[in-house]
């Protein structure tokens, strides 16, 4: 019920009623004279604003604004008839009470009109996805070298997906040169048989605050830019329902299974058949090999001082050393294709069945190039026995056109040598400042770098100094 009208003036404390004698100055109303109906509603919390007299850290620093409803209606002079209870005992804080906490909105994101709305995933499922994000299980968020993957349900739609961002802190040395929406749209497109994620939405959203930054890992109230993509082919967790149990997905990180590798090689195959031109129209026109040593030789010029004095102690050239070196070398021309980029084996997923094959994610390294490249730079990050090596190099000789192949068996050497001099530069500056150290693939790598490091000066012609082996047995000891 709401608190009765005021009439009369204000009586003193002691509850006496209007009809009793007093001064006319105890009569006057004051704001000393106002006090709470506990039958009076509380004030709407939207309609509250700091008292610029009281300090905002003060809890009782709210008062009515201007637009809120008259103060009749929400107080009661004690001058009030007596069927309304009078507090006068209460402290005057009471009179400007605390904002009531207001529950956390849908978040508030901004679509980027390169990747449409799609039927199958509205806009709303995407509001699901971000409200799902922040409060996904640890088990449920996967860190990689650069990327942070939640993978969320989303109810409307029955199905699960993944919220990708980039890690703020986590700059990736290497560059990166094609969109990854723009590449999966075009294998989707294209209808080849490579199994990769589904573009589901791009957009923007707001942290929202602390409590959003500690779960997005944003700064506050900035911008934080996201990808959606289809959940494609993990197993251990359920894409039937919410339920999170399970061991999550699983990489060949072992190596290759004998079908495992016929399977890798028919999508290699498959990406020959993409339209690379919508992607990178000039690549046909670049000697691809020569704009891979440039972008290696780029990459040392890119070492941050620290990183760059340790390379040298331990006998790795400067940037243009490296470029003078490696143009001693040439390559057959071959026809350029889609390029996958960085096969390791933590960017490979077994599916849930038994028959089922890898799914090839992360895709933010994509490139139009020689697509002996990728086959050599997957042989590199991929430990590989003898026999799957081979028959992994028999079917791509067999299966790709000759346009694709002519030359490859020497060619396939020079390419490997080239990714073990980059992960002498890769490793050491990893080593150096810690970065995603805590993505198995990145520990992994660096905890092989003395092998690195001797195979890359012995191709490179060079001397390994002496400082390396200190450095790199205090490192393996971190």
């Amino acid at each position: 019920m709401t608190a009765a009208p005021w009439a009369g003036p204000a009586a003193d404390a002691s509850g006496t009623s209007p009809d009793d004698t007093s001064t006319e100055e105890s009569r006057k109303p004051s704001d000393d004279a106002w006090t709470w109906s506990p039958d009076a509603p509380l004030p709407d919390p939207g309609a509250l604003e700091p008292d610029p007299g009281i300090p905002a850290s003060d809890p009782g620093s709210w008062t009515t604004a201007a637009a809120a409803p008259a103060p009749t209606a929400l107080l009661t002079p004690a001058s009030a008839p007596s069927r309304v209870p009078v507090r006068a005992d209460l402290p005057a804080c009471v009179l400007r009470p605390a904002p009531v906490p207001v529950p956390v909105r849908a978040p508030y994101w901004t679509p980027d009109e390169r990747v449409p709305e799609r039927p199958d995933f509205p806009r709303s499922a995407v509001r699901e996805a971000l409200a799902a994000e922040r409060v996904a299980p640890p088990g449920c968020v996967i860190r990689g070298t650069t990327h942070r993957n939640s993978i969320v349900y989303v109810p409307s739609r029955g199905v699960r997906v993944v919220v990708r961002r980039l890690v703020p802190d986590r700059a990736r040395l290497e560059r990166c040169f094609l969109s990854e929406h723009a590449v999966l749209a075009a294998i989707e497109r294209s209808g080849v048989p490579v199994r990769a994620p589904r573009v589901l939405a791009l957009g923007t959203d707001h942290a929202g605050g602390v409590a959003a930054s500690r779960v997005l890992g944003t700064s506050g109230e900035d911008e934080d830019a996201f990808a959606i993509h289809s959940y494609e082919g993990l197993s251990g967790l359920s894409c039937e329902g919410p339920s999170t149990a399970g061991t999550g997905p699983r990489h060949p990180v072992q190596g290759l299974l004998p079908r495992e590798a016929d399977d890798v090689v028919a999508q290699l195959e498959a990406l020959t058949r993409v339209d690379h031109r919508l992607l990178d129209p000039a690549a046909e026109r670049v000697d691809f090999y020569a704009w891979l040593c440039e972008e290696l030789a780029a990459l040392v010029g890119r070492l941050p001082a620290t990183s760059w004095r340790l390379a040298r102690e331990f006998g790795l050239p400067d940037g243009p050393r490296l470029r003078e070196i490696l143009g001693r070398h040439r390559v057959r021309q071959r026809d350029v294709a889609l390029l996958h980029g960085d096969l390791n084996p933590w960017n490979l997923v077994r599916g849930a069945g038994p028959d089922a094959g890898l799914v090839l994610i992360d895709w933010e390294m994509a490139m139009v190039g020689d697509p002996l490249y990728d086959l050599a730079r997957h042989l590199h990050l991929t430990p590989t026995l003898p026999d799957i090596r081979t028959r992994m190099l028999t079917a791509w000789h067999r299966r790709l056109p000759e346009r694709f192949t002519r030359g490859w068996e020497a060619d396939l050497r020079l390419y490997r040598a080239i990714e073990v001099v980059r992960s002498a530069y890769v490793d050491l500056h990893r080593l150096v400042t810690h970065a995603g150290l805590d993505a198995p693939n990145v520990r992994r790598a660096v905890d092989a770098y003395a092998m690195t490091l001797h195979a890359a000066t012995a191709f490179l012609g060079l001397r390994q100094r002496e400082p390396a082996t200190e450095f790199l047995t205090a490192a393996s000891r971190s």
